[in-house]
């Protein structure tokens, strides 16, 4: 504690230890929501509530999808689900540092494990709802009014889109880990901004229909990074024919993760030194 050690060295500290990363994370994994009577159920019981009541409103209520899209509640579903990720994934980032003081105060090792473990926490959680989100995805095609919705080989490239938003994500919580250790009250500002961002992803609706094109912000709704990882979601489904599958977008996704987890990883290291003190 009290050291920053050079940037190599310290990246080879961290890939070290990725076994302890691993452990650590699947062992919080599964004790997560074991106080409850239907314990990790819950990690897919929240995203189908959310997911549901989202659905409702703006899938049956006011159908403000988007033009064009077949199965408004399969769309809604897909953002719903993997919003899920990339949010509790910077919840648990933003929160590590303080939530781990002991840890961190009482062992040597690179502080950027903590932010880590909890976003491979949080995609070891993802794995059961990804796999509800493509039997509930399936389900919706029964639902009156909306399209069918068949397994196709596209269906294949979800894990991968999975792992780009978990490495995407990952970069955002080693970024807020280190805002949360110096500024603790963000934390109560964060999940505003979150559900802010929820809307301004895309969650609900199809940004290119439901924003006019005169607005200069436009674009930038269009190719902001959540944006593209629902839309990579979306068209790995391949369900609907507004929402492709292009190698564009594939690009688009990984510039956007390596970039996000380079500037993470390097905004939390240059305050190494830092974490731990009073």
């Amino acid at each position: 504690m009290g050291v920053r050690p050079p940037l190599r060295r310290y990246i080879a500290q961290v890939w070290e230890r990725r076994s302890f990363i691993w452990n650590l994370s699947a062992s919080r994994a599964y004790s997560r929501n074991q106080g409850s009577y239907l314990g990790q159920a819950w990690a897919v019981l929240r995203p189908m509530l959310d997911a549901a009541v989202y659905v409702v409103i703006f899938g049956f209520l006011f159908h403000s999808s988007a033009p064009g899209i077949d199965n408004r509640a399969a769309f809604i579903t897909i953002g719903t689900f993997t919003y899920t990720l990339f949010q509790t994934s910077v919840m648990s980032g933003l929160n590590s540092i303080p939530s781990n003081i002991e840890l961190i105060r009482s062992h040597r090792f690179p502080r950027a494990v903590v932010p880590l473990a909890t976003v491979m926490t949080e995609t070891v959680l993802f794995g059961p709802i990804l796999v509800a989100m493509v039997v509930i995805v399936m389900i919706t095609g029964l639902l009156p009014g909306m399209g069918a919705v068949w397994p196709t080989w596209s269906w294949l490239t979800l894990p991968f889109a999975a792992f780009l938003l978990a490495v995407f994500s990952s970069g955002l919580a080693m970024f807020f880990a280190r805002v949360g250790a110096r500024a603790p009250d963000i934390a109560n500002a964060m999940p505003f901004i979150l559900t802010l961002g929820r809307y301004a992803s895309g969650g609900m609706f199809m940004i290119s229909a439901v924003v006019p094109d005169h607005l200069w912000f436009k674009p930038v709704l269009l190719h902001q990074p959540v944006a593209i990882f629902l839309e990579l979601f979306r068209a790995a489904f391949g369900n609907e024919s507004l929402i492709p599958m292009t190698p564009g977008l594939w690009i688009e996704a990984t510039a956007w993760a390596v970039a996000s987890f380079a500037i993470g990883f390097l905004y939390f290291w240059r305050a190494e030194e830092t974490y731990g003190r009073d």
